[in-house]
């Protein structure tokens, strides 16, 4: 393994990403990848750039293959079981999604993250009392976490309960309007 040769790449690698030349940004991970098929920055971001370029599928295949070289680290575990999950979410293979986000509780059960998209995906499901019972633990850990205050907002008013709805409505965007029946996050 050359260590020079990949230490190069990385170089390039971080010089083209800045730039939001991901093609070449890609191509750098590629050659690293060659040299090193392992090489878990390398996988971890050749997801990360296949989802920015909307290549849903792909990611999956880098965040699995993450996941199964069981990295060095908690924080690496826990990054490739989230954009795992949040890779299928996008592929609307939500109860793989959900076992992903549920991973990640296993590593770290305050992610906020994690109960936060559990939350939604319930949401999504129509199982409001799991979605309710998610986002709850979320704001147990942190009140003002601003995405599980909007969705908690969101998921009162489906179940009626429109003032306290509202409150988290605007703890989570800052702004409520209300135009005519309708009520407007702005």
């Amino acid at each position: 393994m050359d260590i020079q040769l990949i230490k190069k790449e990385f170089a390039q690698f971080a010089k083209f990403y800045k730039e939001k030349n991901l093609k070449l940004a890609f191509l750098c991970l590629g050659k690293i990848l060659k040299e090193n098929p392992n090489q878990t920055e390398a996988i971890f971001f050749s997801g990360i750039i296949n989802v920015q370029n909307k290549n849903f599928k792909e990611a999956k295949n880098y965040f699995l293959k993450l996941i199964k070289i069981k990295p060095d680290s908690l924080e690496k575990g826990i990054e490739g079981f989230f954009n795992l999950g949040m890779t299928n979410y996008k592929l609307n293979l939500l109860d793989e999604a959900i076992g992903n986000f549920n991973e990640v509780l296993k590593l770290d059960d305050s992610n906020k993250g994690a109960l936060n998209n559990i939350a939604k995906i319930y949401k999504d499901l129509n199982n409001f009392e799991k979605s309710k019972i998610y986002y709850e633990k979320c704001l147990n850990i942190d009140p003002e976490y601003k995405n599980a205050c909007s969705g908690y907002g969101g998921l009162l008013l489906k179940l009626n309960q429109h003032n306290k709805g509202l409150k988290y409505l605007r703890s989570g965007s800052g702004f409520v309007r209300f135009n005519e029946d309708k009520v407007e996050i702005i």
